[in-house]
């Protein structure tokens, strides 16, 4: 691109094309490796562009910058954001420009750290440390909706993503721009091997190839948990039953409802039955049944809240397959609306229920309602649920199965809205005995509640709180959304907290993308596709005292890294401009 002006308009509008097609190209579901370097690099040459023109002027070509990525990487929000929260076309579009300067803020303070650093060329070696360091940073510090890192962007190498089984997404973050900096410094110093600055980037260059061996090495051994003869072994069945999202128009409607219910009841059956091994565990993604929750108390009775036929499904495809159920509903406490993930345990039949800690602004909650309450007139359709404030893991116990699961009695399901009849299968004190006495092991389930497997912080509490998760299960509803582009995004995201904690993932959705991860992030299962209805069974290994690097560090490590790398180029800086 000599050919055109670096300052011109054509130049800057080709690198706001280059970060907003290069991040759609490196996020899945296409994960090209290279289109992220592309993205990076664009951003660089974008900064260094920018680097001598008034701070207005900079920060208006980040704005069009975060607007080219919104259309060009994120254009199913406007159509996700009608179908949420209820709003008209004028409104989606105003949202979207909103969104796209609200979540992509974290290019100010990469931008305002790099200029800071007045780093001049690409030929200038502190670009291969102060560079990546405040991307990484601005990963870490900034606000995003629907977050992606540049970390993210590595998804098409499984190899370079075990990096984050140390250093967690922002390290990938961090790597990806430096992978970035010191390939264009080798291509810019190539026929100058005698210059600091090549030697420089050969070091970066063996730096980037001992990463790699890293990750040929945990792909191809550092499983222990695949070998070890008393790892636990977990017999799964989940299921995609690809049902309307449930709009608050179909509350009332008892048909919606009833062929929802007999759709997951039928699935889930059928999965179990279908089974190699009878399933200790069922997965019901979120919203599989919308609305309703199986706590019969006043206040959900009062606000239509609880459901019978709910309970009594769950009792009953428990008491039929002797499986643990996973589900969500939603359930009143105390005045409290909560969007909840529950575990059925067949051991006893109790539940254990984990309340969403991170909302979904303008779909589950209204962002100052109470100081602008006309908002709620224009988000007709957003939700008024409330926080859960800690993590809590689930814990299950597999029963031995010493009888075939039995075909369903006419009576039974016609019955579904009795939970009482399935009640004395749980409450005999001496069917518990029994059981108590073929319970295998227990297993502790880290639950992810639709986006908040994108979060790596929510992830790490757990592990902050000694906490001891053996799996990860995120249900998810990406039917509102209604585009496959967002569903492969969510779930190439969600991926990596499998290979961050190393620990298994389930990721059970309404409408796809249904997968399941090792804890290297490989695929256990073939995906079920969007907008598909299937089943899948699978047997997963457990083992609890496997830890990573990130998990004990957490983000500390590239905290330190990236301080340090841009304290001691502004340190430098500084005490220069002293001088003169």
């Amino acid at each position: 691109m000599s050919f055109i002006p670096k300052d011109s308009i054509q130049y800057r509008l080709l690198l706001c094309l280059g970060v907003g097609f290069g991040t759609l190209l490196g996020l899945s579901p296409f994960s090209f490796l290279t289109a992220g370097i592309l993205a990076s690099i664009s951003c660089l040459f974008l900064f260094l562009s920018l680097d001598k023109e008034p701070f207005w002027k900079a920060s208006l070509w980040l704005l069009i910058l975060s607007q080219i990525l919104n259309y060009t990487t994120f254009p199913w929000i406007p159509g996700a954001v009608s179908r949420i929260a209820g709003t008209g076309p004028v409104v989606s579009i105003l949202f979207f420009l909103f969104y796209g300067i609200i979540s992509h803020l974290k290019f100010f303070p990469f931008y305002i750290l790099f200029r800071f650093s007045k780093l001049g060329s690409i030929g200038n070696p502190w670009v291969l440390l102060v560079f990546p360091a405040a991307g990484a940073l601005a990963d870490i510090l900034t606000y995003q909706i629907f977050p992606w890192y540049w970390g993210n962007l590595v998804s098409g190498s499984i190899v370079f993503e075990q990096f984050a089984s140390i250093a967690g997404v922002y390290g990938l973050s961090f790597f990806l721009l430096f992978l970035s900096s010191v390939f264009l410094i080798l291509v810019s110093t190539i026929r100058k091997r005698d210059t600091k600055e090549f030697r420089i980037s050969v070091v970066g260059a063996i730096g980037i190839v001992f990463i790699y061996a890293y990750g040929l090495y945990r792909i191809g051994y550092a499983v222990p948990s695949l070998n070890e003869v008393q790892s636990k072994e977990l017999s799964v069945v989940i299921i995609q039953p690809d049902t309307s999202p449930g709009t608050k128009d179909l509350k009332a409607d008892s048909a919606f409802l009833s062929a929802t219910m007999s759709k997951v009841l039928s699935l889930s059956l059928q999965g179990s039955m279908s089974s190699e091994r009878p399933p200790s565990l069922i997965v019901i993604p979120e919203s599989s049944i919308p609305f309703h929750g199986t706590i019969d108390s006043e206040e959900n009775r009062k606000d239509h809240i609880y459901s019978s036929t709910m309970e009594g499904l769950i009792l009953y495809l428990s008491k039929q397959t002797g499986a643990d159920v996973l589900y969500n509903e939603l359930n009143m406490d105390h005045g409290k609306l909560r969007n909840q993930i529950s575990l059925f345990k067949n051991l006893d039949g109790s539940v254990e229920r984990y309340n969403k800690r991170r909302l979904l602004a303008f779909g589950e909650y209204l962002p100052l309602e109470e100081q602008l309450p006309f908002l709620r007139s224009i988000f007709r359709e957003t939700s008024r649920y409330v926080p859960g404030e800690t993590p809590r893991l689930l814990i299950g116990n597999p029963i031995r199965k010493t009888k075939p699961i039995a075909a369903p009695e006419p009576e039974d399901i016609s019955r579904m809205d009795d939970p009482n009849r399935f009640r004395s299968s749980f409450a005999s004190e001496a069917i518990q005995l029994e059981k108590i006495q073929n319970s295998e092991y227990s297993y502790s389930i880290l639950p992810l509640l639709c986006y908040e497997a994108m979060f790596t912080e929510l992830v790490l509490d757990y592990f902050n709180a000694g906490e001891k998760p053996e799996i990860l299960v995120n249900i998810t509803n990406d039917s509102w959304f209604d585009s496959e582009l967002e569903a492969h995004q969510h779930s190439g995201t969600v991926r990596l907290r499998a290979i961050e904690t190393g620990l298994p993932l389930i990721r059970s959705t309404v409408s796809g993308i249904t997968e399941v991860w090792d804890s290297r992030g490989i695929a256990l299962i073939h995906p079920i596709g969007f907008h598909e209805t299937a089943i899948r069974t699978f047997s997963i290994r457990l083992n609890s005292s496997v830890s990573t690097v990130y998990t004990k560090i957490g983000n500390a490590g590239i905290w330190i890294l990236c301080i340090l790398a841009t304290g001691f180029r502004l340190t430098f800086i500084f005490g220069n401009q002293r001088k003169v």
